[in-house]
């Protein structure tokens, strides 16, 4: 072997992107081994527990009504086939799935960075301003890339569709330079047909980045075969239509149904200008106003402000789904500051010392900010009090000796929102869905629930809806009286907590 091998592969070793990764990756390791999460996780654990008990036919993961789902994705499709082909728990196999998805982001991120020039230099400072500037009190939220949001979503879906949005746009890229072969459109082809099942979302923010690609050098654009990416974007629409498990097209259909969701999104962005949560990256704005000359730097300034457009577009109308887009807009900050900073070799000078400087100290706060993901990592060794201090939140709920007698399939009613996220997450049917879901009649099963736990309602009544839904357990929140003997026929108490909340079954 020569020097120039081994010394090649000394230097990879040693490239300080590959440092930053390993770091990170320890930590979403020791994040992952706490066994603490919270929020969509437990949408996502249903959809696995669905598939895993039935791959080919399941039943839709929150109400058990109908077979097939919007969340029936490759991705989870995948998931749910290594659960029931090495029968591992379903929980398991979705943690180790967040760290897969965070080893292809950061691989992901990598590869796009070479677009931007500089070396690693360029690649490990945009690790690092991707994870730390962001604000003080960042947003846990699916497809936001901070350490805090990461640590409670790398499980989820929008992680893998980031990286697979960063491999479309390197592919993208590098077609554009060097038109030719089948080789790139046929990739283009794979990561777009996987970008819309996976995570919708994450596909038009994919969109957004490849029209401001396109934008910025037509020339080069129109040098390109064109008709080739006509014809990529004909198949991938044709392979999703065809996609067995599910209809994608009919959750673009219902977006406007989740705009309520992102209302807090739009709101964060409006109060103090978005600084406390979002503040931290504006270090990354003088770079990306200045770089124009750098290389991708025109495309990173149009990215900015179609972004910004669509998410302005998003609080006017009232189209708040649009704010999904704010990934997009903090990526060409973070990007722009590290392709100026990764170039320190190239001239020094005051100004660049003293904005280095800035970058360091807003990383610094950002560390701090993020603090909460941190300590994640020591969830179960700290009490409930230290975990607010550092900014993250208990996981443990009232209800958990309850719902741990919940058996994959059953079929519970509640009356509260939180009971039935854990019922799903326990492989378990709800009467309401637990999360906005417009393909149920929603407003029809909340009046059957409200009516089965109102005082006034008659045993024969309650027996009437528990017939309707095929019920196999209660789950009363604050209603002791239903514990009462007769109050719901054929069912019996299995557990009560101190406040008085009810579990009874009728298996």
């Amino acid at each position: 072997m020569s020097d120039h091998v081994r010394g090649s592969r000394r230097l990879w070793w040693r490239e300080p992107y590959v440092i930053v990764a390993a770091v990170v990756v320890l930590w979403m390791l020791l994040v992952t081994l706490t066994h603490a999460w919270g929020g969509d996780f437990r949408l996502h654990l249903a959809t696995v527990h669905a598939l895993a008990g039935d791959l080919w036919k399941p039943k839709d993961p929150l109400v058990g009504s109908a077979p097939g789902s919007p969340y029936y994705s490759p991705y989870t499709v995948l998931l749910g086939a290594i659960a029931a082909v090495t029968g591992a728990h379903p929980q398991t196999v979705l943690e180790f799935a967040g760290i897969a998805n965070v080893v292809l982001l950061l691989v992901a991120l990598r590869r796009f960075c070479r677009n931007l020039g500089g070396g690693w230099p360029v690649a490990a400072l945009a690790a690092v301003f991707t994870l730390l500037l962001w604000g003080l009190h960042p947003i846990e939220w699916s497809g936001f890339l901070g350490l805090y949001s990461l640590s409670w979503t790398m499980s989820y879906p929008s992680v893998l569709a980031t990286a697979l949005m960063l491999l479309l746009w390197d592919a993208f890229l590098r077609f554009r330079a060097e038109p030719g072969g089948w080789g790139t459109p046929c990739l283009i082809v794979v990561l777009g047909f996987l970008l819309v099942l996976i995570h919708p979302f994450t596909a038009i923010n994919a969109v957004i980045g490849l029209v401001a690609f396109a934008v910025a050098d037509i020339r080069a654009l129109l040098r390109v075969q064109t008709l080739w990416l006509g014809a990529a974007a004909v198949v991938i629409l044709v392979l999703v239509i065809v996609w067995p498990w599910s209809d994608v097209l009919s959750l673009f259909g219902a977006a406007g149904d989740f705009d309520g969701v992102h209302h807090r999104l739009i709101t964060d962005v409006v109060r103090e200008m978005g600084f406390q949560h979002y503040g931290l990256a504006l270090i990354g704005l003088p770079a990306l106003i200045t770089g124009a000359r750098r290389p991708l730097g025109r495309e990173l300034q149009i990215l900015f402000v179609m972004a910004v457009t669509a998410i302005g577009v998003g609080a006017i109308t009232g189209s708040y789904g649009l704010a999904r887009v704010i990934p997009v807009a903090m990526l060409p900050l973070h990007l722009a500051l590290a392709s100026s900073l990764g170039r320190w070799r190239s001239g020094r000078s005051t100004a660049r010392t003293v904005y280095a400087g800035v970058a360091l100290a807003a990383c610094v706060v950002g560390l701090y900010g993020e603090s909460g993901g941190i300590a994640r990592a020591y969830w179960g060794r700290l009490s409930p009090a230290t975990l607010r201090a550092w900014g993250t939140r208990e996981v443990t709920t009232d209800y958990d000796s309850l719902v741990a007698r919940v058996r994959p399939g059953d079929v519970v009613i509640s009356d509260g929102s939180l009971a039935r996220r854990l019922v799903n997450s326990r492989g378990a049917y709800t009467v309401v869905p637990a999360w906005p879901y417009p393909f149920v009649d929603e407003a029809t099963r909340l009046k059957d629930t409200n009516t089965f736990f109102a005082a006034a309602t008659s045993p024969r009544e309650r027996r009437t809806i528990a017939d309707r839904y095929r019920l196999t357990c209660v789950l009363a929140i604050h209603h002791p009286r239903l514990s009462r003997p007769g109050a719901v026929p054929g069912f019996r108490e299995q557990a009560r907590t101190p406040a008085g909340d009810t579990f009874l079954c009728r298996r």
